[in-house]
This record gives C-alpha cells, sequence and structure tokens, in this order.
C-alpha cells in the first residue's frame, strides 16, 4: 500500500512538472502580497458556513502558487457548521469542517481507510494551535442559499475517499455528484464551482493546490481573507 501511495506521488510531481513548464505558468518567486498580519488570539472571531479555511502548501510543488508560510501539501476545508466566540480556539472547537484527507493531524497517522477519507470534523483538529499564524480564513460575497448548496455537496461526499490525482470537474451534472473521491483542494473547488459557477484556482492550472485557493481574487474584499 505504501509502494502505491509512493508511485501516486510519483506520478502527481512528475505531471505537475509538466504544466509548470509551460508559458504563463511559473509561480513568481516571492509573494509578499499575502503577508498581512495576523489577528490575535483572544479576540473575538467568526466562522460562517461556507468560509473556508485554508493551510498554504509549499512553494515547491510544480504549477502552484507561491504564498507565505507554506508548509508541505497545504490544507483546506469547507466550514460547514459556524460559530463565534471571545478567542481563535473556542470558534475552532465550536465550527466544523468538511474536508478530504490522508493524514489525520488528530492521530498524527496516514488515513489507508477509505471510510476515514473525507470527513466532517471540528475545525481545530486541521487547524489547531500547532498551525497558528499560518492559517487563513477565506470568505465571499455568497448568499446563505449558496453556502447551503456547498454545505449539501461537500457533505454528499463523505462516503468518497482520498484520492491525490482527482482532477477539477467542469460537466453540467456536476453539482449532483455523491461519493466521490477527491484530494482536500478538489474536493473545496469542486464545492464552490457548483455553487457559484467560479473557478476558484488563481492560476486555472491543471491542478489545484491550497495555496492557490488562497491567491483567488474573489477574496480580495474586506474581510475576504484573514491570517490567524
Amino acid at each position: 500500500m505504501k509502494r502505491a501511495f509512493l508511485l501516486i506521488l510519483i506520478m502527481i510531481a512528475g505531471a505537475g512538472l509538466f504544466y509548470s513548464l509551460k508559458p504563463n505558468s511559473n509561480k513568481p518567486a516571492e509573494n509578499t502580497e499575502f503577508d498581512i498580519d495576523p489577528v490575535s488570539e483572544n479576540t473575538f472571531f467568526e466562522l460562517k458556513t461556507g468560509d473556508l479555511l485554508v493551510r498554504p502548501n509549499s512553494d515547491n510543488l510544480p504549477g502552484s502558487i507561491d504564498i507565505p508560510y507554506g508548509r508541505m501539501y497545504g490544507h483546506v476545508g469547507i466550514v460547514t457548521e459556524g460559530a463565534s466566540g471571545n478567542t481563535i480556539r473556542e470558534v475552532l472547537e465550536k465550527a466544523k469542517v468538511v474536508e478530504a484527507l490522508f493524514f489525520d493531524q488528530a492521530t498524527r497517522e496516514l488515513q489507508w481507510s477509505k471510510k476515514n477519507q473525507i470527513r466532517e470534523e471540528k475545525a481545530i483538529v486541521s487547524f489547531g494551535n500547532r498551525f497558528k499564524g499560518i492559517r487563513f480564513r477565506l470568505r465571499t460575497n455568497i448568499s446563505s442559499e449558496q453556502a447551503g448548496e456547498m454545505v449539501r455537496f461537500a457533505r454528499n461526499q463523505l462516503d468518497g475517499g482520498y484520492n491525490i490525482l482527482s482532477l477539477k470537474r467542469k460537466e453540467e451534472n456536476s453539482s449532483e455528484l455523491k461519493n466521490e473521491d477527491w484530494h482536500c483542494a478538489t474536493l473545496v473547488w469542486q464545492a464552490y464551482y457548483v455553487t457559484s459557477g467560479t473557478d476558484i484556482d488563481a492560476n486555472g492550472g491543471i491542478f489545484i493546490y491550497p495555496s492557490d485557493i488562497i491567491a483567488n481574487p474573489v477574496f480580495d474584499i474586506p474581510e475576504g481573507r484573514i491570517r490567524f
């Protein structure tokens, strides 16, 4: 099983390298546009249904936009149950996200079982204090109805699995997909796409990474992009 996973990583790295060599796909050597001051831990904080929680990925991944503070493959999830409170930790303890994952931050173990790879969990698990200062909350002007549709789509995937080679799907009936296999960024991208018709991949590449979502101009609005 581990050898198969290693082969998958080699395949996506090779494919990503091919994409990164295409015209107009080179990421900038340094991007300080998103080097915004983090909000304080002990401050009023809010998560709304439909918000995105993101940890940027390393800029070493081929074809990815360079966002400061990136680590490894990064991560992104959709807030399915919002919360508010006087500390960030309090809010993350109450809020929930749907996420696709292969590595569980709670157990520090790889998740080989498909039933554990797409889940709805407390936000604190994947976006807790160990990632302080390298977490982003993303928010757009979608309606409450659209946010509800995002949640519905995400929850319809809970019996699916993790696939690091999954791609964005733009076919007309993609809103009816259920129990499909995703990685964290394609799941979030697809949920947003079927809700609004907007491609939130900032560089529009074949592959999408968490950092590509952070950089999308759709979040260039007041309170649209917060680092915490």
